[in-house]
């Protein structure tokens, strides 16, 4: 008889280890099944000892051991795997079976049984050990890039080693497939989770079984495949805020990905037009090597770039009424004569971003997390639009009346403006154009928002409206690109909020053949002249001294510990954590509105800042690693708030 120490492969559970009994012969990797609250679940077989050894042990104990299930498979992970693991867990506070789980699809633990085990590969030997490992950047546009990663692949292919391209999202893998895959189809394996489950499951075995190296093409749940002769991780689009799980446990891929490279002694290569702030800064610390020399100024096809700054109407109050400004109207007007397309970027979805009323001053926010609410239309006939106030962060809605629900007042304007009403300027303006909007309001399935980018390129004369969300599918050149509400992105409280918004100027600068335009309010930015011009290295030195005055990463190691505001145990405990265990550290706690995972509420937070470089530190995670479930702990937030 055996006692098993298991990790469950579950998201949700946040006990690291527990035992249990079997008379099967297992060893540490084995994949089995365990009951566990009412349910079976998958668990990885950590450790195995004799009954006889614990006997004592197990007598005194006042709890009886249940029995393991079913073995689904005798060794499944690379020990490469799992140390990589082991290491983010402790970074990022979370339990094993959180992370293995967070690279593994559910297709795969399901089928695990009709896998082939994996063969043992051999141990790291010191000459291995004494391997330099290689670390690289590639900051440049993405065809340049492109054609390097093709370099890249067969020269892997030609030293019979695999290659695994990691992608942010299942749109940005199946473009890279269609790109990279010319003349060796027969050797690339395409893994996202839009695919259906048997064909994942498909791929998966293909991806083992073939013995030529491979071409790996995937997203972060797929980083678990257990192939022996992977020995080279590219992290495509390494800024991309996809990488960053928004929900519990909040685990970087990208962290992730460049452990699982240490282990298994890969070469890493993070690509990108614009890589992260942080990712610099440790390029000049020493820490990665440039793939090739790196590009600080972006070049663009784009024969004119304009910056048009929004003119005040009269009076004293700032009003900016009209989304499509006088400059913008004149060049649509060409664009449509000469059979151009053009794509209008809005930072911005709705109809206008901000309500304020002259009587009293007051800006009409949002009663849970008090940020302006933005006017949305709602589905009634045009001529007389339901039109409601809606919370973009938490999804509070109230229908829109004429008064200030302050003061009761009539004088209400209405400021800024998103994609719902440039989209309804355009359609008077111009009633016979084909336009198009892709926002979060218009949510369609993958293949029909491709169906409508598609038509779009295809249509002469045609616009298409997007936020952000179009971006992951704009891929060809477009004529003309104009951004016509950027300025929103300028309020929003987020230390890393300069660098996305250069980042998108950047993406839609590149994808400009004729004319890029930028319509502000905020003429005088820096950011602004640094995008138009493509200058990549005054911007990231700024950005660099900025964050270094403020002691944001890289500079700092950021810690934000969540609590349910309205529960006075938990916010009494988080002061009791700050003014007994935390003194020696630099802490603040404050009060924010966050959606995180259970609906949007107001939640009081904890913000732990270490100097760069101090985590781990093994006893302020035996402190964190104690902490109920009820505390919500992410490390390396995208934002603080």
């Amino acid at each position: 008889m055996k006692i098993v120490t298991v990790v469950p492969l579950e998201k949700g559970f946040f006990k690291e280890n527990l035992s249990y009994f079997s008379a099967k012969e297992l060893k540490p990797g084995a994949v089995v099944s365990i009951p566990l609250r009412q349910k079976t679940v998958e668990a990885l077989v950590i450790e195995v000892e004799d009954l006889s050894v614990l006997k004592t042990e197990l007598k005194k104990s006042d709890f009886s051991l249940k029995k393991i299930g079913a073995v689904k498979s005798a060794g499944f992970f690379k020990p490469e795997f799992i140390s990589a693991a082991e290491e983010t867990a402790n970074y990022q506070i979370t339990s094993l079976g959180s992370v293995i789980r967070s690279f593994t699809p559910s297709t795969i633990l399901k089928g695990i049984s009709k896998l082939k085990p994996l063969s043992p590969s051999k141990e790291i030997t010191i000459i291995d050990q004494q391997i330099k490992l290689e670390k690289f950047i590639l900051q440049e546009p993405d065809d340049d890039r492109f054609a390097l990663y093709k370099k890249i692949i067969r020269e892997n292919f030609a030293q019979k080693q695999s290659v695994f391209l990691l992608t942010p999202t299942n749109a940005d893998a199946h473009h890279l497939f269609e790109l990279l895959t010319r003349g060796i189809e027969n050797y690339t394996i395409l893994l996202t989770s839009d695919t259906p489950e048997k064909d994942q499951l498909k791929n998966w075995k293909q991806a083992l079984q073939n013995p030529h190296p491979l071409l790996i093409i995937g997203t972060p749940l797929f980083l678990s495949l257990p192939r022996l002769d992977l020995k080279t991780i590219i992290v495509e689009r390494e800024n991309a805020t996809a990488y960053k799980q928004l929900t519990r446990p909040y685990i970087d891929a990208r962290l992730f990905a460049e452990r699982l490279a240490k282990h298994s002694r890969a070469k890493l290569i993070l690509g990108d037009i614009i890589l992260r702030t942080e990712t610099i800064w440790r390029k000049d610390q020493g820490e990665f090597i440039p793939l090739s020399p790196s590009t600080y100024r972006s070049f663009s096809s784009a024969q004119k770039q304009i910056l048009v700054p929004t003119k005040q109407l009269a009076g004293e109050q700032k009003i900016f009424d009209q989304a499509i400004g006088p400059e913008l109207k004149t060049l649509i007007e060409k664009i449509i004569t000469q059979g151009e397309n053009l794509f209008i970027f809005s930072g911005r979805r709705g109809l206008n971003p901000l309500t304020i009323c002259s009587d009293c001053g007051q800006i009409l926010d949002c009663p849970k997390c008090h940020i302006p609410l933005n006017l949305h239309q709602g589905e009634t006939s045009k001529k007389n639009p339901n039109h409601f106030w809606l919370c973009h962060k938490c999804g509070h809605n109230q229908t829109a009346n004429d008064n200030c629900p302050t003061c009761s007042g009539h004088r209400l304007i209405l400021m800024g403006f998103g994609a719902e009403k440039v989209e309804a300027e355009l359609n008077i303006l111009f009633p016979n154009t084909k336009i198009w909007r892709l926002d979060s309001d218009h949510k369609r399935l993958a293949k029909k928002t491709e169906e409508i980018i598609n038509t779009f390129y295809q249509s002469p004369g045609a616009i298409l409206i997007g936020t952000e969300l179009a971006l992951f599918h704009l891929r060809e050149k477009i004529d003309n690109v104009a951004v016509v509400s950027i300025d929103a992105y300028f309020t929003i409280p987020e230390f890393r909020i300069n660098e996305k918004i250069f980042n998108i100027l950047l993406r839609l600068r590149q994808l400009t053949l004729k004319n890029f335009m930028i319509q502000t309010r905020e003429a005088s930015e820096k950011i602004l002249a640094f995008a138009l011009k493509g200058n990549i290295a005054d911007f990231q030195r700024q950005e660099l001294v900025e964050r270094k005055k403020l002691k944001y990463p890289p500079f700092s190691t950021l810690i934000k510990i969540s609590v349910r505001a309205n529960n006075h145990n938990l916010t009494q405990a988080l002061e009791t954590l700050k003014d007994e265990h935390l003194t020696k550290y630099q802490t603040i706690i404050y009060d924010s509105v966050n959606n995180l995972g259970t609906g949007a509420d107001t939640w009081t937070n904890l913000l732990l800042r270490l100097p760069a470089g101090a985590w781990p530190e093994s006893n302020l995670l035996i402190l964190l690693r104690q902490l109920s479930p009820a505390f919500f702990i992410n490390v390396d937030p995208d934002n603080i708030f």
